[in-house]
């Protein structure tokens, strides 16, 4: 767009109409910031597409060159599906709006579209590698704790070595969720606490791991509680290091929580390089879970499916209990079929 000579990134009337929908995404669709974020991030990249045209301007002729200009970009099938999809359900909505009814042609906004097989494409996921327990416990036995930062990421890995947290809910963790009742442990996920995807109430039952692992957790809960810290304060707090008048380095434990899902993403990372195994996302922990679940009984697969949020067996299966291909190997190798021979 040319304002008095000069090239401008955006274009007012654009602009204005994405204002609106931002209201009314958050308002009738209750979507949260991190989703809006995305949805105007993906009309932006419309918009450079078009040199910032006015939407109203928007043809069939105009949809089938967007999704050939995402493809020539080589973009994941996964990024395209996601970007059509978000300026499909805008143009919906700006349809319907003054100032644009009979402007844009609604059959037109169809032809956002990508086939069958390419959307199939872009869900497929890849192998999701997941550590064995094994090399899970002897990392978790490598970290030190001589120090309260030390002791603190011991606790927070062999907390997800017990029950699978999604990040965002290992770094909210409160030390009211921590509960013991009847012998039994658990982390009572509560979106009234934490940050839980979906906002589902559910019990992450500890899984039944060597004593020293669940010791980890507890001893740290026991000194929280009796350094002063509350129900309500995190279970895994900010301990930020500086230098004293003395210039020695010394470290501060706050009542705050962790900010960043990175910084608990950089606790794995240092903890388990350091013990000499590649890194792989704390989320990797839920899939070791299932793994070693779908070897028991169907009774303990279940109950592990709910101690991680999943809504039935095949979404557990599905998201979480592939096999390895070596897996697979010995399972059908080893297996014994009866042919009435």
């Amino acid at each position: 767009m040319m304002i008095g000579g000069l090239v401008t990134s955006y274009n007012v009337s654009n602009e204005r109409a994405k204002y609106k929908y931002r209201i009314h995404i958050r308002r009738a669709l209750k979507k949260d910031d991190k989703s809006i974020i995305a949805a105007l991030k993906y009309l932006r990249d419309y918009e450079l597409f078009t040199s910032f045209e006015d939407f109203a301007r928007f043809s069939d002729e105009r949809a089938d060159k967007y999704i050939k200009s995402l493809f020539d970009r080589n973009l994941s099938l996964s990024y395209i599906t996601h970007s059509i999809t978000a300026l499909r359900e805008f143009l919906y909505w700006l349809e319907r709006q003054k100032g644009y009814r009979n402007k844009i042609n609604y059959n037109h906004i169809d032809y956002l579209n990508i086939s069958t097989n390419q959307r199939r494409t872009a869900k497929a996921t890849e192998y999701k590698k997941s550590y064995p327990y094994e090399q899970i416990l002897h990392t978790i036995r490598m970290m030190l704790e001589a120090t309260t930062i030390q002791r603190r990421d011991k606790a927070i890995i062999s907390l997800q070595a017990l029950c699978g947290l999604r990040v965002s809910e290992l770094r909210t963790v409160k030390i009211r969720n921590l509960i013991t009742e009847d012998g039994n442990h658990f982390i009572h996920v509560n979106p009234k606490d934490m940050s839980v995807k979906f906002a589902k109430t559910r019990h992450a039952i500890f899984m039944p791991l060597p004593e020293d692992i669940t010791k980890n957790v507890l001893q740290w809960k026991n000194y929280l509680t009796q350094s002063g810290f509350t129900g309500k304060d995190s279970l895994f707090p900010q301990i930020p290091s500086h230098f004293n008048q003395s210039n020695l380095l010394e470290s501060g434990i706050t009542h705050n929580e962790i900010r960043s899902n990175t910084t608990i993403r950089d606790i794995f990372a240092k903890a388990f390089t350091a013990a000499g195994y590649e890194y792989l996302r704390p989320h990797s922990f839920r899939h070791t879970i299932v793994r070693v679940a779908g070897k028991k009984t169907p009774e303990f697969l279940n109950a592990v499916r709910q101690s991680l949020g999943q809504s039935s067996i095949d979404t557990t299966c599905q998201s979480y209990g592939e096999l390895s291909e070596h897996e697979q190997r010995t399972r059908i190798s080893n297996e014994k079929l009866d042919f009435g021979e």
